[in-house]
Parts: C-alpha cells; sequence; structure tokens
C-alpha cells in the first residue's frame, strides 16, 4: 500500500509541477486629451489590484510633442526618466501594495508649434509585481492611444507672412485708382459746363 501511494503521490507531484502557473494580471487604463496647446496623458488604475511595483515608458513623437512634467498619483516612491527624446520612463514602488483605484501618473507635453493631425503613444518595458514579489501581467485598455492636434496644413502651404503686405498696397492702389476716377469726372463735367 505505501508503495502505491509514494507512486500516486509521486504522479500528482509530476502533474502539478507540469501544469503552468497562471499569472495575475493588471489592466491600466490610458487616456490623452488636448486642451489650450497641452496633451495630457493620464494612467488610471481600476480598484482591487495588488500592485507593489510598476514600470513602464511612454512613447511619444517627439517633433510634434514637447515633454513638460510628470505628476504621480500613486506609489511610495517613484521617479520618471526623461533623457531621451520620444521616451518617459516611470517607475513606482509600494511599501504596501496599491488596491484602490488611483491615477498612477500624470505626463503632459507642449504642442510643439505648426505640429498637426494626430499624434500616437504607445507603452513598452512594462513590469509589474504584486505584493508577493510575484510578476503580473499588464494590459493597457487601449492600445491605439492617440489624440488629433489640429486639422491646420503643415508650414509649408500656410499663407506667407508677407501676404498681409501685398494686400495692403493692392488696396492703396485701389484707393488711389478711384480717386483718380472721381476727379477725371469731376474735371469733365467742369469743361462741359464751361
Amino acid at each position: 500500500m505505501k508503495k502505491i501511494m509514494s507512486v500516486f503521490l509521486a504522479c500528482l507531484l509530476t502533474a502539478v509541477l507540469c501544469v503552468p502557473a497562471f499569472a495575475a494580471s493588471v489592466s491600466v487604463n490610458p487616456k490623452a486629451t488636448l486642451a489650450d496647446g497641452t496633451v495630457t496623458v493620464t494612467m488610471d488604475l481600476p480598484a482591487g489590484t495588488d500592485l507593489a511595483t510598476f514600470a513602464t515608458t511612454l512613447t511619444y513623437d517627439a517633433e510634434k510633442l514637447e515633454f513638460s512634467e510628470v505628476t504621480f498619483g500613486a506609489g511610495d516612491m517613484y521617479t520618471s526618466k526623461t533623457d531621451t527624446a520620444g521616451e518617459v520612463g516611470l517607475f513606482m514602488v509600494w511599501s504596501a501594495s496599491q488596491s484602490d483605484a488611483a491615477t498612477l501618473a500624470t505626463i503632459t507635453f507642449k504642442v510643439k508649434e505648426d505640429a498637426g493631425g494626430k499624434t500616437a503613444f504607445s507603452f513598452k518595458d512594462t513590469e509589474a509585481t504584486d505584493s508577493t514579489d510575484a510578476a503580473l501581467a499588464v494590459s493597457f485598455a487601449d492600445d491605439a492611444l492617440s489624440v488629433t492636434l489640429s486639422d491646420l496644413p503643415p508650414v509649408d502651404e500656410k499663407i506667407p507672412s508677407t501676404a498681409g503686405k501685398y494686400a495692403a498696397i493692392g488696396s492703396a492702389c485701389a484707393v488711389v485708382v478711384a480717386a483718380a476716377v472721381v476727379a477725371g469726372v469731376a474735371i469733365k463735367r467742369k469743361k462741359s459746363e464751361a
């Protein structure tokens, strides 16, 4: 009987070790908005997570946007890395895990002059752990995060800055021509009366 029980336990242990462990996951909800020439990206975390560490890199179009600042809304220790154009690294650590809904971070950008069309954001190098130091699978609710900056044409299609000067010269010429016509009509009337 002991032999059968040993074989059974060995088979059970082997089966348990062969079944892949399912990692817990956390979903982050990013949003991008535009107001008064500033693009704001917020990263919201729903309630019920067990987030102890979080790291990610937000990528953006450095030709259209200029990084302004990061404001963290959660975490006991946090920092950002912004020395590479087009990337904002975010790193957060909790002494106890984050289980309440929270805004992890708010990142703001200034829209560069003459930037138009859409600009997109994405996340890379994302890692997270829970309070037991187990890895968490991270997903982002909006994989196609973007914002429309404007519908203005590119710089080379704009009206040249000298156009106003030419319009003023044209208006002045029209006034002079009109005055000459009025004077000519007046002179012609005086000659016909005499």
